[in-house]
C-alpha cells in the first residue's frame, strides 16, 4: 500500500472523525457482529488501521468480549498502535496491559484484545483470514482502492456472510467558505488527484460510496449509508491549515499550468484562516453492509 499517512495527521483528524462517524451504523455493525459471534469473543479485522482509531471508535459500541486484528503496513504506525490505544483506554478508566504489539483492556463488563498485524493490503487479501472474522471494518480506505480490489474484498466477505463497515469514504463534496474565484479550479483538480493510483490501481475516489453499495448489494448484502461529513470552522485551525496546504499541493500536481492561481488561492485561504473566517465541509459517507437473512 503506497499511500500512507503520518501519525501526526491521524491524531489531527481523529476528533473530527469521531464526531462525523454515524453511531447508528456503528451500533448496527456491532449488533451484526454479535449475532455472528454468538457467545464467543467477537473476532474483528480493521483494514488500514493506522493508529488504531477504528478500534477506539467501535470497541465501546460492540457488546461483549472482542479480539481485534489491526492491519496496516506502515512500520511507524504499527509501532504506535498499542501505545495509542493504551493511552486512550487508561483515559476511559479501563485496566490496560500492552507490549509487543498487543494491548489487552478490561472494561469491567468486557475484555478486549488488539493485535497489530503487518500486511500490505495492496498486495492482496489472501494472507488475511477474512472468512473467519465476525466483522470487518475500515475507515478512509475505500476511496483509495480500486474497484477490482473492492470486488475481491466483497467476494471474500460474501462467502462467509461477514458484516462490513466502511467509515469516512469521501463523496466528492468539498465546500469552502467564503467562496473564492478559484474554488472550482482547486476542487476539480483535487478531485482528479483523488482517483490516481494509490497503490491498488486507479482509485475509486468520490465514487467509493456508490460503488460499494452496488458491489455489496450484488453479493446479497443489505447496504445502509449515512452522511459522515466534516464541518470545520475557525476552532479547527490546525486541521484547516493542513487541508489548505494539502488541497493546494494535490491540485497543483494535477494542474501544473495553474500553479500560480492555486498558490494565490492557498495564500488567500491561509489569510482567512488566520482571521478566523475560513470554513470547510468535506463530504464523507459511512457504509454498513450486512448479509441478507433470506439468503
Amino acid at each position: 500500500m503506497s499511500e500512507s499517512f503520518g501519525l501526526d495527521w491521524l491524531r489531527l483528524r481523529e476528533t473530527q472523525d469521531v464526531r462525523a462517524r454515524s453511531r447508528t451504523l456503528a451500533r448496527g455493525f456491532g449488533a451484526a457482529v454479535r449475532r455472528k459471534a454468538g457467545e464467543a469473543p467477537a473476532l474483528l479485522l480493521d483494514l488500514g488501521a493506522g493508529s488504531g482509531a477504528g478500534f477506539r471508535a467501535l470497541a465501546p459500541l460492540i457488546p461483549g468480549d472482542q479480539e481485534w486484528r489491526l492491519v496496516d503496513h506502515d512500520p511507524a504506525l504499527l509501532g504506535h498502535q498499542a501505545a495509542e490505544i493504551a493511552q486512550w483506554a487508561r483515559g476511559q478508566g479501563y485496566r490496560v496491559t500492552h507490549g509487543m504489539g498487543v494491548v489487552t483492556i478490561a472494561t469491567g463488563r468486557a475484555n478486549w484484545r488488539a493485535h497489530s498485524i503487518d500486511r500490505d493490503l495492496a498486495a492482496g487479501l489472501d494472507s488475511l483470514s477474512l472468512a473467519s472474522a465476525h466483522g470487518v471494518a475500515c475507515a478512509a480506505l475505500l476511496d483509495l482502492v480500486s474497484e477490482s480490489w473492492l470486488r475481491a474484498l466483497t467476494d471474500r466477505l460474501a462467502g462467509a456472510r461477514v458484516p462490513f463497515l466502511a467509515a469516512l469514504s469521501v463523496d466528492g463534496r468539498r465546500e469552502w467558505r467564503p467562496e473564492h474565484p478559484e474554488d472550482a479550479l482547486v476542487v476539480s483538480a483535487f478531485a482528479r488527484h483523488q482517483v490516481r493510483d494509490k497503490g491498488f490501481g486507479a482509485a475509486l475516489g468520490p465514487a467509493a460510496p456508490a460503488t460499494a453499495r452496488t458491489v455489496f448489494e450484488g453479493r446479497g448484502y443489505s447496504v445502509t449509508a449515512a452522511p459522515a461529513d466534516w464541518r470545520l470552522a475557525a476552532q479547527e485551525d490546525a486541521l484547516l491549515s493542513a487541508l489548505v496546504d494539502g488541497d493546494a499541493a494535490a491540485a497543483a500536481e494535477s494542474e501544473p499550468g495553474a500553479a500560480a492561481l492555486i498558490d494565490a488561492w492557498r495564500r488567500d485561504r491561509h489569510r482567512e484562516r488566520a482571521e478566523g473566517t475560513l470554513g470547510l465541509t468535506v463530504g464523507h459517507v459511512d457504509i454498513l453492509a450486512v448479509a441478507n437473512e433470506s439468503r
